[in-house]
């Protein structure tokens, strides 16, 4: 995460120097992707890994938008267990203008989420709704393309599909640390 960090910042850092055009518009629609250094906290420990999401909204002014976010991560678990964890999201996004080049922003709402746990013979799907959180930094490098790093906690208490691991429902909070790149249009 150490690594991901100093990227991310060293990215931020190098395109604060470009000029960006005063008239940079923040408002309308937007799309992008991210690279994600997830934590997956469930069965009472905490599993980290890679993942990689989409997002996209649509800014009505400069401090306030919706956007949807859709992530997924590989294997979390350890080498007798394979844990997977998704989430698509929904929320509000309150928006402060640094300057023509930096925003920062935080973000509420609702989740739909999943976790997979596969081993020891057993394969359980575990889905439900849940909260998501956020705040993050964005950098418009250009007129149209942005640069941002975000932090995301998406909780809920979500139930078993099937129940071969003798589990109902499990308590889970997945941490996001995302570096994203979108397109404003």
């Amino acid at each position: 995460m150490n690594k991901l960090s100093i990227v991310a910042i060293s990215l931020l850092s190098a395109f604060a120097a470009t000029q960006v055009s005063a008239a940079t518009d923040t408002t309308g629609f937007y799309v992008g992707g991210a690279l994600n250094r997830v934590t997956a906290d469930t069965f009472g420990g905490s599993e980290t890994g890679t993942g990689v999401g989409v997002y996209g909204g649509y800014n009505f002014n400069e401090w306030f938008g919706l956007e949807a976010n859709l992530f997924a991560t590989g294997d979390l678990g350890d080498k007798d267990v394979d844990i997977s964890a998704g989430a698509l999201s929904f929320t509000p996004k309150f928006t402060a203008q640094i300057n023509d080049i930096f925003s920062a922003y935080a973000k509420v709402g609702i989740a739909s989420m999943a976790v997979n746990v596969d081993g020891y013979g057993y394969d359980e799907d575990f889905t439900g709704f849940g909260w998501t959180y956020g705040v993050g930094v964005n950098a418009a490098v250009t007129e149209h393309l942005n640069i941002r790093v975000s932090y995301d906690v998406t909780t809920g208490d979500l139930d078993a599909d099937r129940s071969y691991l003798g589990l109902k429902d499990i308590d889970t909070d997945i941490k996001q640390f995302a570096v994203g790149v979108h397109y404003q249009f």
